[in-house]
Order: structure tokens, then sequence, then C-alpha cells
């Protein structure tokens, strides 16, 4: 096992959002790119070509089903999941790497931790985000401040250990959980939340939020 780190993207319709964030991922900082995509048509998987990225078209739909070939395939110890539509601030990067390595098996850019903030919420979602990490702390008694956010890092090594399963946006309240469960290192670190550029929200407020919630029932009933 290398003991690199891989960033993995995952776009649909991105294209926007692409051209101004993925050329501000500093190569010094990162050993492998790998843009999973989830069949683009808006020039999304050209552009990412044309720019030397490594593409890898995913074979099942969903968010989680993304990040899960990618991390088959990942090369490196240390994997950063970095959302490229804007939300996500390359230049804290460094910063969850930097914490990985201190020994962690889990980082998490939380965008309510010591003052940081997202421009990107609106009510619904702000109440959510609150709401399941209230949640999830409660039923699982840890320490989160951001259970949803898809910015964060983690240890190829640990991640192999868990039982990864939901092929949707769930999958980013299932991965905390089971690194909870499994008593693993995990951390916190705080990143502001641009708003997204261009492109589509993919997450729908309350049908996202009912596949969640049966995630958060499902693991608690799971040894």
């Amino acid at each position: 096992m290398s003991s690199g780190v891989t960033l993995i993207a995952a776009t649909l319709n991105e294209l926007e959002a692409a051209r101004v964030v993925l050329p501000k991922l500093d190569r010094t900082w990162i050993d492998e790119i790998i843009v999973v995509d989830g069949g683009s048509t808006d020039g999304t998987v050209e552009f990412c070509e044309s720019h030397g990225f490594t593409v890898l078209r995913q074979k099942a739909r969903g968010y989680g089903s993304a990040m899960k070939e990618a991390a088959e395939v990942a090369k490196g110890e240390y994997i950063i999941e970095f959302p490229p539509d804007g939300n996500s601030m390359p230049e804290k990067v460094p910063d969850v790497i930097k914490k990985l390595k201190e020994g962690y098996d889990l980082v998490i850019a939380s965008r309510y931790k010591d003052g940081a903030k997202s421009d990107d919420d609106d009510f619904l979602t702000a109440i959510g985000n609150w709401g399941f990490t209230f949640l999830t702390n409660l039923l699982f008694w840890s320490s989160y401040t951001d259970v949803l956010v898809g910015f964060r890092g983690y240890r190829k090594s640990a991640y192999e250990k868990l039982h990864m399963t939901d092929p949707g946006l769930e999958w980013s309240i299932q991965m905390p959980i089971q690194f909870r469960k499994k008593r693993m290192r995990t951390a916190d670190i705080p990143a502001d939340e641009p708003a997204r550029i261009g492109g589509k929200r993919k997450m729908r407020p309350f049908r996202t939020g009912l596949r969640i919630l049966k995630t958060l029932v499902r693991e608690r009933c799971i040894v």
C-alpha cells in the first residue's frame, strides 16, 4: 500500500464548476486524482481528460457507488473525498491530509466547527444537517459537528474494515457512523462551504432525508 494521497472527485454535469475548481488542486499535495463521472453530458468528462485527470466512468448509479468504485482502484493510503461543485475549498485539502497524518482514521471538513460557515445552506438544509448530526451523536455516542458534508479524508486501510453498502447520498452519513462503531479515531476540522458553482444540486431534501433516516435506523439496529 502506498503512503500517498488519492483525491476522488465525483462529477455529474459539473463542467462550470470543474473549470474553476479542479485547476486549483495543487499536484504537490496529491499523488493521484480520480474523477469518477456518473454520466455527464455537458462536456465535464472531455474537460477533465483534456487537462490530464484520470476519469473513471462509474458503473452503478449514485454518489456512494461512485465513491466505492473509485476507492477500489485508489493507490493512495490516504483518500480525500472532494466534491468539485464549488462547495469545497481546495486550499483546505492540505489541512485534511495533515490531520490524517497525525494518526486519525477519518477527518471531516466541517461546515459548523469553530466558526466555519456554509454559504450554500438554506433554512431546510441547515436544519437537516444539524438534525442528522445530532441524531448520529445521540445514537452512536459520537461528537461529530457535521456528518453529511462530502469533503472528508480517511485511511484506505481503515476504510477497508468498514461495510459500506449505501449507493446514494446516504453514504455520507453511513461512513462516520461505521467509523464510530469500529471505534476508530475521528476528527473534525473547520472548513467554510462556499456556494456551489453552476450545475444542479443532486440532493432532494425530503427524498434524500428519508433515505438518510433509514440508514440511521438500520445502522443503529446492526451491531
